[in-house]
């Protein structure tokens, strides 16, 4: 049963009862090991050239979403009869990424509202709603965003570069609201063909 079997095991030194909940019987605890913090990270944002302010637009990050999304395959089915077997698809769930990343708004010196004209100036190299113009991919998608996540004294442990990034679908509207006081943020979707990745 599965009692002989742990018995065994422990007295073979492979197994170890270390679920006794006590400091020194935990490895993270006895090391030292820092927690992997989801505040400690840097989004930095590379827009197409020509687009302008694409500096500022790393500060008034929030969030972001996405970005550790790793592609899979589902599982199919074949039957013998009224018995199963399962295998993983041949073709994967997805190849793409799409990054939900929610930026702070401020105005400048000149009162421009100048995160949301960048990324407006951005999305315009796909297509203007003023005057009908669509423009080619090699223009609106060189562009890169690359997300960095490091530990309280800055060491790097995980990086991602999204490349190929454009804005994707509609940027959002600015609710209005005379009863909320808050500062508008706005959320946009940035769909990347590929990424590239360096993990300690």
């Amino acid at each position: 049963n599965v009692l002989y079997i742990f018995k065994i095991l422990r007295q073979k030194k492979l197994y170890n009862m270390a679920s006794l909940p006590h400091y020194k019987n935990s490895k993270a605890s006895v090391n030292k090991w820092e927690f992997v913090a989801g505040n400690l990270f840097e989004v930095t944002i590379l827009p197409p050239p020509g687009v302008g302010g694409g500096e500022l637009l790393l500060e008034h990050v929030r969030t972001i979403g996405g970005l550790t999304t790793e592609m899979g395959q589902e599982a199919v089915e074949q039957e013998f009869k009224t018995s199963k077997r399962s295998f993983l698809s041949t073709v994967p769930t997805n190849t793409v990424v799409d990054l939900a990343i929610a930026f702070s708004l401020n105005l400048n010196d000149d009162n421009e509202m100048y995160v949301y004209k960048t990324l407006r100036d951005w999305k315009r190299l796909g297509y203007n709603p003023l005057t009908g113009e669509m423009g080619l991919k090699k223009d609106y998608s060189d562009a890169k965003i690359i997300v960095t996540m490091y530990n309280r004294v800055g060491d790097i442990h995980w990086q991602r570069t999204f490349h190929d990034c454009f804005v994707n679908g509609d940027l959002p509207e600015l609710a209005l609201d005379y009863s909320s006081g808050d500062p508008l943020e706005m959320e946009v979707t940035f769909r990347s063909d590929y990424f590239t990745e360096q993990q300690v």
